[in-house]
């Protein structure tokens, strides 16, 4: 059982030694104002029902109590998730504003969305929450059974390209396949959409060949009835939600160590905040996330919630997190639009 916080047990001790502050020297009691005072909002940067609006969705029940006040997600989708992250920049660096945060919106917006003014380091990684292996999934009647087999068939000269939704231009979904089909020489070709659902909806309908996405959301369900197909996991080992489904390691494919990606959630806020309140949101967030609502949306993708650590820890992640995927953005010239 995780272990509950009081009220605000930060907020209450410096409220506390402003007040014996005040009693000495007459300062305010004032001076040092108990946080939270008022809501917390968590900006959602994509439409609700998608993977990061269930995940925060299952972190609110546990902050509002955690924090003593109402934790509200509000979703802002648009722009591949600039929208939501210029609105939490646009706030001060108080604590009252997050994010559900991915590479998506904080690293990868600003690399390939002309209109997305801000830079990754203008956001901090206050605690991660999961991470998910990517997935590759197919219309029902592709006549490749594996990653493998549409390698094979992309190299032969000749051949038609597959196509390829993604969300959006330059979300990672986007970049990986851009980087699968240049290590392996595999012709495909990109078709972007304005988000995931519509995306998924021709993938049923068999306008599009395939994507690759993480198993959460709509996509649990459409491969559960079979709508569509999964085909390898782009990870080390198999999934426990898709066992029968090989993992891109059990392949033959002679660049498959390059083909191992995973996409991180996490609580994000603007860079600034001050430590006594950052200290009281990740505790908070970190309890949250450790609770029964959130170890339930997570058991569905089959992933487990990821380890508590250090704000100094999660900064390091996070910036060696830009740079990979910056570094990937130039391999495969990523160009803003």
């Amino acid at each position: 059982m995780p272990r509950h916080i009081s009220r605000n047990p930060i907020a209450r001790v410096l409220a506390m030694t402003a007040a014996l502050l005040g009693a000495i020297t007459g300062a305010p009691a004032a001076a040092a104002e108990a946080f939270p005072s008022k809501p917390v909002t968590m900006l959602v940067a994509f439409p609700p029902g998608g993977p990061a609006d269930v995940l925060a969705r299952a972190m609110q029940p546990a902050m509002t109590k955690l924090l003593g006040q109402p934790f509200i997600i509000e979703n802002l989708p648009g722009a591949g998730g600039a929208v939501a992250v210029q609105r939490l920049l646009s706030r001060p660096a108080d604590g009252y504003t997050l994010i559900m945060g991915s590479p998506n919106e904080a690293i990868l917006a600003p690399l390939s969305n002309a209109s997305a003014k801000y830079k990754p380091e203008e956001l901090a990684l206050l605690a991660p929450i999961s991470n998910h292996p990517l997935v590759v999934m197919a219309r029902n009647d592709l006549p490749f059974t594996s990653l493998e087999e549409i390698i094979a068939a992309g190299r032969k000269p000749g051949s038609q390209s597959l196509s390829f939704g993604s969300p959006g231009h330059g979300s990672m979904y986007h970049i990986v396949s851009e980087y699968l089909a240049q290590v392996t020489g595999a012709k495909l070709l990109h078709v972007p959409y304005k988000g995931a659902t519509p995306m998924m909806q021709d993938l049923v309908g068999q306008q599009v060949d395939m994507t690759i996405l993480p198993n959460l959301g709509a996509s649990i369900q459409m491969l559960e009835s079979r709508k569509i197909k999964a085909l390898n996991v782009l990870d080390s080992r198999r999934m426990p939600t898709l066992p029968d489904v090989p993992a891109v390691s059990e392949s033959g494919i002679a660049q498959k160590s390059e083909l191992v990606y995973s996409i991180w959630l996490a609580v994000m806020a603007k860079s600034g905040i001050p430590d006594d309140r950052l200290r009281v949101l990740l505790e908070a967030s970190q309890q949250a996330i450790q609770s029964t609502e959130m170890a339930k949306a997570l058991a569905q993708s089959g992933v487990q919630p990821m380890k508590p650590q250090s704000l100094a820890t999660s900064a390091k992640f996070y910036a060696d997190e830009t740079e990979k995927f910056k570094k990937m953005a130039r391999s495969i010239q990523l160009t803003a639009q």
